[in-house]
């Protein structure tokens, strides 16, 4: 079959046919197929951007400049010993324009007087909110106590934020002596020291409040109170009148089934 164009004749040796031409893509046509991709790419970085800082297209400094940290929850609570408080400590980590900042790193420390407790954990990452949270637990010593969230950064100065907490004495565990069990005495008549006992929590703090009963087992004698409040120093007393009867004579202090209880004290009466 001929190549020839339609209607052309026999060609002369040496010359070859005049085919039809077609169009060149123009520099500025390949240019435009070539910027659909770097478009594509640079969208997705954007994307990338805005999921990891929270929608601020912002990427923060390692320094931390330009980030603010604020508390959000739990900054003053109250509790017992060697107990979490009841909250968490909270904080949100943000941009300079207030939009959350996720996957920074937060540090939660104790201040110096406050070693015996412990924080759980204390390091955390903030979320997609920009928060991170952490759980104090109180240590074994009643008192007023501090913490401090610190932004992870390299920069000297970071934002921080400051949380305090009270703890109190946790429930009585012991009730002991705290005078002698033993005394002599005379009939009907008072003896001359008082009965005296403590109440400690188990890690041997002082429980104030701690209501304690009193009651003669043995001889027929009083005591000054059949129940008495121990005070801040965890301690209750009574004072006792014996009964008019030669022998031993018998005062329990109780609370509850807590270890120690009851308590006996003795008097002997010979005349």
């Amino acid at each position: 079959m001929s190549n020839l164009p339609a209607g052309a004749g026999p060609l002369p040796i040496g010359r070859t046919p005049d085919y039809p031409k077609l169009p060149l893509p123009t520099a500025s046509a390949a240019m435009t197929r070539m910027a659909f991709p770097v478009r594509r790419g640079i969208a997705a970085l954007a994307l990338l951007g805005s999921l990891g800082c929270g929608g601020d297209l912002t990427l923060p400094d390692v320094t931390g400049a330009g980030i603010q940290l604020r508390a959000v929850s739990g900054e003053v609570q109250g509790g017992m010993v060697g107990q979490p408080l009841p909250s968490p400590l909270v904080v949100e980590v943000t941009s300079e324009s207030g939009l959350p900042i996720s996957g920074r790193k937060v540090a939660f420390v104790l201040s110096a007087d406050s070693a015996t407790g412990h924080l759980e954990p204390d390091t955390a990452v903030t979320n997609s909110s920009g928060e991170a949270s952490s759980r104090w637990v109180l240590g074994s010593a009643p008192g007023e106590y501090a913490a401090e969230a610190r932004l992870v950064a390299t920069a000297e100065e970071v934002p921080t934020v400051q949380f305090r907490a009270s703890a109190v004495p946790a429930e009585p565990d012991t009730i002991r002596a705290d005078s002698r069990v033993s005394q002599p005495g005379f009939r009907a008549e008072p003896l001359p020291d008082p009965l005296v006992v403590q109440v400690v929590d188990r890690f041997g703090n002082p429980v104030p409040g701690a209501a304690v009963e009193w009651a003669v087992t043995v001889g027929e004698g009083t005591v000054s109170e059949s129940a008495t409040t121990a005070g801040a120093d965890g301690r209750a007393s009574v004072s006792w009148t014996l009964g008019d009867r030669i022998g031993v004579q018998r005062v329990t202090a109780r609370i509850g089934e807590i270890s120690g209880s009851p308590v006996t004290f003795s008097a002997t009466v010979l005349f």
